[in-house]
């Protein structure tokens, strides 16, 4: 992963909702939104064999401190197995951890990071995130964009509070034919970052079924991690 390190990060991504490596995981920086889609943007017609959409929220504060705002998002199945990562900041995905091994541990363990091809690092790796509500979609497709059966999926996000101390969010949602949500619930590694100011709050998810991601969609970014 050293390699890895001296990577430059696009500032302009254009998410179409057609190819599969640089879709999976789509960023929205806005308020809370309502079930529609985003203002502005129509949904795809979704991929002959992909079940629908997930799209998890949450409130992200940006905390002015070192050794901090290190967060990633990625899927699981009900038995545990590594599905997708989503989202992982910029600085831990491009091996940031060999100089700082206790970031984001627990999502580089289940995700095997270290061995990810350069596309999966491409499509999950996005600078640290401002304040406020973000949403990531996940299109109901696997590492290497085939789409994955019916059935429930645990959703989690990991985050850096201050150097070792981390949150862990970990929810469930099923995937098929009817819509489903559901709330995270919230893990301090150790109990006492409880203590600190909050890097994340409020995870939740819901699932659209038949649904694509957003075309035409633009998000820019301008900070780095």
């Amino acid at each position: 992963m050293s390699e890895r390190t001296s990577r430059l990060i696009v500032p302009i991504v254009v998410i179409t909702g057609v190819a599969t490596t640089a879709t999976a995981a789509y960023l929205a920086y806005r308020p809370d939104p309502p079930p529609a889609s985003p203002a502005g943007l129509t949904w795809s017609v979704p991929v002959t064999g992909r079940l629908g959409l997930v799209r998890i929220d949450y409130q992200l504060n940006r905390l002015p401190r070192l050794a901090s705002n290190q967060l990633a998002i990625w899927i699981e199945d009900a038995r545990g197995r590594y599905v997708r990562t989503l989202f992982a900041t910029s600085f831990t995905a491009n091996g940031g951890f060999e100089r700082r091994p206790m970031s984001l541990p627990l999502w580089r363990q289940a995700s095997g990071w270290e061995s990810a091809t350069d596309s999966e690092v491409k499509a999950a790796s996005r600078p640290a995130q401002e304040s406020g509500r973000q949403s990531v979609y996940w299109d109901t497709t696997d590492r290497s964009g085939k789409p994955v059966p019916p059935g429930s999926y645990t959703y989690r996000v990991e985050g850096n509070v201050v150097w070792e101390k981390r949150v862990l969010f970990t929810g469930s949602i099923e995937v098929g034919d009817t819509p489903h949500a559901s709330l995270a619930r919230v893990e301090f590694l150790p109990a006492d970052t409880g203590q600190e100011p909050a890097l994340v709050a409020d995870v939740r998810a819901g699932y659209s079924p038949g649904q694509g991601l957003p075309a035409g969609a633009v998000t820019t970014f301008t900070r780095g991690s």
